[in-house]
């Protein structure tokens, strides 16, 4: 429950500060006054909108800050909303979102304004009341259901890609074959372009180049048998004479499987060198042949604007698509099978869903008519009419609608149709009151719950709000004087003008204060003595 409000600079607010009591706490004012105000902050608090006008003109930010228990636990939540237009929220003196804010505070208030008597007016809205009616029992199977739905929705997608890919393909087909087949009598490899080109250049250089590695390979291997011993011959002596030696020396033994190393590396690079000899003679045939290979690839590349590489990884794609075609109905089977299956699954969730909700129903229908006796709709009567939609969707396939009738022979109507101002009032009281037990909410704050009561009704209806707050903390906005009187703690909201600025206060009203508060919604006086009587015996009334 919520056990002290702090506000600073919030609109007409310049500080509030005050304590709650932990049963029915009435804020009662003048039209104007800041009931209103008080109540925007507290939803503002607790992750509601926020904009730059609930700055108090004049400063640089509004603070609301609201201490209190959940759960046993002590908790604080505080907004800071800055003129700039920014707002920080904290929690337990951490810093989080305003969604994390919301969830935290989803089961510990709940705040009801008059907007909420136009979402009970909203059938859309009738299925997601009903479900929250002992919600612990269908929540978990909701889930299932959501589940089950995102499943099939997903399966069922597939299929009708695959159709429309099928579609597609078939118009493609004679492109896709055509485009195989010119790819395919390319007869490419990876590599091939940058190899032929190394090859051609090699061609037109190959006078230089063969006298290079022929200069270089006489060097090695020396084939002029006048010139002496060549280099391969001298390493070999090297190594063989500091091989003889390098029993006496570890360094000269190392020098020495160097010096061989060097020698087996030069036979190498000798022998490779006799092979390119040996593949340097090229004729002017061989130099037309690559590169009029070269061209058909070059050609090939500026037609599908990609390398070699790429053209034959377009050519396996094609490849897959061609032969996707020819296994579209096995694919087609096996793919609507497994939409057929998913449907089964949730079509079966579905059923077990409404099960479950046609009995949350038939007991939130017999809490509600409960309800409404108790707040004075005598002999009326209260269904929640399920009807089977056409299609499954998230939910399952219910219609849910609440249809009432508040005059005996009255036929069942919507409640849009027949309700009252007054009577949604209690109607919305009620719910809150049933489904509220469910949900376990520590604190309830209802915003002109007495819109369109008055009188005897007023009465009925400060006597329910007493009647919760016997096992939750409730606070309770009104200007009606027959459900200020059942307040445990009452608070007087008032306005004064000073230098043309407003400025909105909270009194905490003692048991005098709270008869003379009583006499002034009565009459519009707190001197008249009758209409001091008259609140003294509303008050003696409440505790009978």
């Amino acid at each position: 429950m919520i056990d002290r409000i702090e506000i600073n600079n919030f609109a007409t607010i310049e500080h509030l500060s005050f304590d709650l009591g932990t049963g029915l706490n009435v804020v009662t004012g003048e039209t104007g006054a800041g009931k209103s105000v008080l109540i925007t902050a507290v939803s503002t608090v607790l992750g509601g909108r926020a904009d730059t006008t609930m700055v108090r003109t004049g400063t640089d930010r509004a603070f609301i800050q609201i201490a209190g228990t959940k759960g046993g636990e002590e908790v604080i939540i505080s907004r800071e909303i800055l003129a700039g237009g920014k707002s920080v929220s904290k929690l337990n003196g951490e810093m989080v979102t305003l969604g994390q804010i919301r969830t935290f505070c989803g089961d510990w208030v709940d705040i009801h304004g008059q907007y909420d008597n136009q979402q009970i007016l909203d059938p859309d809205n009738h299925i997601r009341i009903t479900d929250s009616f002992h919600s612990e029992v269908l929540s978990p199977e909701l889930e299932k259901l959501r589940v089950c739905y995102d499943e099939y929705k997903a399966a069922q997608k597939e299929y009708e890609d695959l159709l429309k890919a099928e579609a597609t393909a078939f118009q493609q087909q004679d492109y896709y074959k055509f485009e195989y087949k010119y790819i395919d009598d390319l007869n490419l490899y990876a590599g091939e372009d940058e190899e032929l080109q190394d090859r051609l250049t090699m061609m037109k250089n190959s006078s230089r180049i063969f006298q290079g590695v022929r200069s270089s390979y006489d060097l090695l291997q020396g084939t002029d048998f006048e010139a002496g011993p060549s280099l391969l011959d001298d390493l070999s002596r090297v190594a063989s004479d500091l091989s003889d030696i390098g029993s006496y020396s570890e360094q000269i033994s190392s020098m020495a499987s160097q010096v061989y190393d060097a020698y087996y590396a030069l036979d190498d690079i000798a022998s490779s060198l006799r092979d390119l000899l040996s593949s340097l003679n090229f004729s002017e045939q061989d130099m037309d042949d690559v590169s009029s290979r070269l061209a058909v690839i070059e050609d090939a590349k500026r037609k599908y604007r990609k390398s070699v590489e790429e053209i034959l990884e377009y050519k396996d794609e094609l490849r897959s698509r061609l032969d996707m075609m020819l296994n579209f109905d096995s694919e087609k089977k096996r793919l609507s099978e497994a939409a057929h299956k998913k449907y089964a699954a949730l079509e079966s969730q579905a059923e077990h869903v409404s099960e479950l909700r046609h009995i949350i129903a038939g007991r939130l229908e017999s809490a509600i008519i409960k309800e409404l006796s108790d707040l004075e709709f005598a002999n009326s009567e209260f269904k929640i009419d399920i009807s089977r939609l056409d299609e499954i969707g998230p939910l399952g396939f219910d219609k849910v609608e609440f249809l009432i009738s508040t005059n005996p022979g009255d036929p069942l109507m919507p409640l849009t149709r027949i309700a009252s101002g007054g009577e949604i009032s209690r109607i919305m009281l009620a719910f809150k009151h049933i489904i509220g037990e469910t949900d376990r909410v520590e604190t309830m704050i209802f915003d002109e719950i007495d819109t369109g009561i008055s009188g005897h009704t007023a009465l009925v209806v400060g006597r329910k709000l007493a009647e919760i707050a016997g096992h939750r903390q409730i606070i309770s906005v009104t200007h009606l004087p027959q459900i200020a009187a059942y307040g445990n703690d009452n608070y007087l909201i008032s306005k004064s003008i000073d230098n043309a600025k407003s400025y909105t206060n909270i009194d905490h009203l003692d048991e005098e204060s709270k008869v003379r508060m009583l006499a002034a919604l009565f009459s519009g006086s707190a001197e008249s003595e009758n209409a001091l009587q008259a609140a003294r015996e509303l008050i003696a009334s409440t505790k009978e």
